[in-house]
């Protein structure tokens, strides 16, 4: 009975449980970032869904994004990223500008091959709404007025001035100074840092200086391309004062910005804080290669070439290519061989392929982050003997008039004549063809069939033509052998050295 509650156990763990519960916070307008991590070094990279609520038996409920490998596959908003290292198995999710209707249950599901292998992760994600800042009231510093102190009411004695019969008291005299202190001035500018990079967000944080006797009312975040002036193209955001962090969204990968801040009180803004310069990480590519063309070179060889993607869409530096022929079959899916050009080279060459067979081609752009889409299929097929022989033949005569352009050839014989015919290549170096090939040398048109008869006639009547004249040779041999007597060849021979007498024939 124990072991049987206990297997029950551990299919209700399997199915419904699997996974910790952990509860982040944040305010309205943050950076909130639900932690998922797996060993990728053990498992390589894996696939990878986020949704909204508890993890289902498969998939993931109400999926805010999804990853196959390293290629992010579904975002249900641009505020959902992946800023992590994913080829490390860094699979958090980082949510952008976050919202009070964000906050609920996540769950991070990393699809591990096997059976109830996969690997799940909780997250209670609480966002409040920013608190409410009251601005310290403004009490004026007291002014203080230095000065001479008033003369006290005594009756002074009568002054009586030399050589004067002029009886009287003198004017008081008071000189007053006085100094206002608390004087409000513009705040000073803050100190401004990054905090974290990636490729389409960045995260800085700032410390406020003086305030200039006046509270800070808040803080103009601005964002440039480094190419434009900061009189143009400027993106301008106002920050709430009581905030020392924020990101700046909607970035191009792989691109260089400049960043300045200022603080603001009732006085107006401060100076530009200190200018950063960030370049963003690269991004998987956002577009297939251009121009994209297939050529069949022979019975056995395709050519493939292709250009580069659009600049605003590589995201990165490009690192190579990745190719994926086979077959082509519209009623089923066939094998795949897969090539990855990492030479900068823009063209291959398709070699061992089958006669007159058509085959699908399609090509992804490499760079440090991942593969970009894949082009269109194109299908071409390879050429038949036929018409590499008459590809050949053609190209032979070409070169043969282009080379003899003034000589005339009118015979009728037939000659065989070989041709090498020399392609290079940039991934196979250089390749020689032989080709031989067996033409008549006239400027007339034949009828096929007229030769064939022809041909078979020549092959019965030489035979016979020898034979007969061999039949002539031998009857006129003999008719003059009776009709000469032996010996009036007139040669001497002798017995010792091979001559005789005039009349007689040789002995042998």
């Amino acid at each position: 009975m124990d072991s049987y509650i206990s297997c029950c156990w551990l299919v209700l763990y399997l199915f419904f449980g699997g996974g910790s519960t952990v509860t982040i916070q944040g305010y309205v307008g943050d950076v909130v970032t639900l932690t998922c991590k797996y060993d990728a070094r053990h498992y390589g990279t894996l696939s990878v869904c986020w949704g909204r609520g508890h993890i289902p038996n498969s998939g993931c409920g109400n999926e805010v994004l999804r990853t196959e490998g390293v290629k992010v596959t579904h975002r249900a908003s641009v505020r959902y990223n992946l800023q992590g290292d994913l080829r490390a198995g860094d699979v958090s999710l980082t949510i952008t500008q976050a919202q009070v209707k964000d906050s609920g249950l996540y769950g991070c599901r990393v699809d591990i091959p096997g059976w109830f292998n996969d690997q799940k992760h909780h997250l209670a994600l609480v966002i409040k709404p920013a608190p409410e800042t009251t601005p310290e009231p403004r009490i004026p510093r007291e002014s203080t007025t230095v000065g001479y102190p008033k003369a006290p009411e005594t009756t002074p004695e009568p002054w009586i001035p030399r050589e004067s019969t002029t009886v009287g008291y003198p004017k008081e005299q008071t000189t007053t100074m006085q100094t206002t202190m608390g004087l409000s001035v513009p705040p000073d500018p803050p100190r401004v840092a990054i905090r974290e990079i990636s490729a389409r967000s960045i995260s800085v944080w700032w410390s406020a200086g003086i305030d200039g006797n006046t509270p800070i009312t808040g803080f103009h975040l601005e964002c440039k391309s480094q190419s434009d002036s900061w009189v143009d193209g400027v993106r301008g955001s106002n920050i709430l004062s009581w905030k020392r962090e924020t990101a700046v969204n909607d970035l191009r990968p792989f691109y260089t910005y400049n960043i300045r801040m200022f603080t603001k009180n009732d006085m107006g803004l401060s100076k530009p804080s200190n200018e950063l310069t960030i370049t963003t990480k690269e991004a998987a590519p956002d577009g297939p290669p251009q121009d994209v063309k297939l050529e069949a070179l022979s019975s056995h060889s395709i050519r493939v070439t292709w250009r580069a993607p659009e600049l605003s869409l590589q995201n990165g530096l490009i690192r190579g290519y990745q190719l994926r022929y086979g077959e082509y079959s519209p009623q089923e899916r066939l094998p795949v061989r897969v090539v990855h050009l990492m030479d900068g080279s823009e063209s291959f060459t398709m070699n061992s392929l089958q006669e007159a067979t058509k085959y699908s081609v399609t090509l992804h752009t490499i760079n440090r982050a991942g593969l970009g889409p894949s082009s269109q299929e194109l299908v071409c097929s390879t050429l038949t003997n036929d018409d590499q022989q008459h590809m050949t033949t053609t190209q032979a005569t070409t070169a043969l008039q282009t080379e003899h352009s003034t000589s005339t050839i009118a015979t009728t014989t037939s000659s065989t004549e070989t041709w090498l015919l020399v392609t290079d290549s940039p991934t196979q170096g250089q390749r020689v063809d032989d080709f031989s090939t067996t033409r008549a040398l006239s400027n007339s048109t034949t009828d096929p069939a007229l030769s064939k008869k022809s041909g078979h006639l020549v092959a019965i009547l030489v035979p016979v033509l020898v034979l007969g004249l061999l039949v002539v040779m031998a009857i006129i041999w003999q008719f003059r052998r009776t009709t000469l007597k032996k010996g009036n060849w007139k040669i001497l021979w002798k017995n010792n050295d091979f001559l005789s007498f005039g009349d007689s024939e040789p002995a042998l």
